[in-house]
Order: structure tokens, then sequence, then C-alpha cells
């Protein structure tokens, strides 16, 4: 079993489950000294999520912790296009750290220009709320900047999928 750490889209069960990735388990996990942020380019010409290291001791980023089987890790990998992979240790609400799988963007994918879309963002505030994030989180996630898809099909489509 395998554990990776979702601070974006993926927080939201029905977005991971297009990935064809149904986890065993999910809960809240806390990746201190790490930011949130919008920097990872899009093939849509969004900002998707994205986690930058921090000096700051305060800087966290509340996600969902996912217990999935290697055939999962696997179909994530090819999903999560312009991401890579890579190691960090989590706090678990119980006290406990935890070392999961993180998927940050490739450096030729940056571009710290970019908003995300409305549509993105919801998935990311109900998933924080599907996973019952603490409320100060939702809240700052609320908060986020975010533009309105050019695209109105794809705007309407992707803002009418729920998260559980």
């Amino acid at each position: 079993m395998e554990l990776v750490f979702a601070f974006g889209s993926n927080m939201c069960s029905s977005r991971l489950a297009a990935y064809e990735v149904t986890p065993l388990r999910a809960r809240g996990a806390l990746l201190k000294r790490y930011k949130l942020s919008f920097r990872k380019r899009s093939e849509d010409g969004s900002g998707k999520a994205d986690v930058v290291r921090s000096r700051s001791h305060v800087a966290r980023v509340w996600g969902v912790l996912y217990d999935v089987d290697e055939q999962g890790l696997a179909r994530l990998d090819t999903g999560e296009k312009g991401y890579r992979r890579r190691r960090a240790r989590v706090l678990l609400r119980n006290g406990r750290h935890a070392r999961v799988w993180i998927y940050v963007s490739a450096r030729n994918q940056r571009d710290k220009s970019l908003r995300p879309y409305t549509w993105y963002k919801h998935f990311l505030v109900e998933g924080a709320k599907e996973h019952q994030l603490p409320k100060s989180y939702v809240a700052s996630l609320e908060s986020i900047i975010a533009i309105q898809d050019p695209i109105r099909e794809r705007d309407r489509r992707k803002g009418n999928l729920t998260c559980p």
C-alpha cells in the first residue's frame, strides 16, 4: 500500500475516481513548511495546485492522505501530467508522522502569473469539506482569487461535478 497526499482537486473523491483510483482509506493530514500555489500551468491555460517549500515554520498545507495500491499509484503517475512524484512527510491528526508521495509541478510547467478557474477552486473547497479539514483552512481556500473559464461548456460541465 502507498500513501498519497492530495492537496489540489484530488481532495475531491470524485476527481480521484476519474483516474479509476479507489483508495482504501482517506483522512486529513498536514504538510508543514509548504505553501499552496497555483503556478502549475495546465493545458487549459489555468493554474493548477502545487506546493512550494517554505522556510517559515508557520507555512502549512492541509490535504487528504489516501491509501492506494500500486496500480492506483501507477494511474496517478500517468494522469498527473506536468507533475512529478516525490517524497514528503505529513503530520496526521493523531500526532504521528507519515512518509508519503506528493505530486509537485515539473520546473518547465511553472508560471507564477496563473490563476485557477472557479470550477477548479470549487473542487478544492468541496474536497476539503468532504474530508472535514479545518474550517479555517476551508475559509482560506474559499478566499483564493479564481477566474472564469472562457470555455463556457467546460465551465458548466466541470462546475456541475460534485464531491460526495
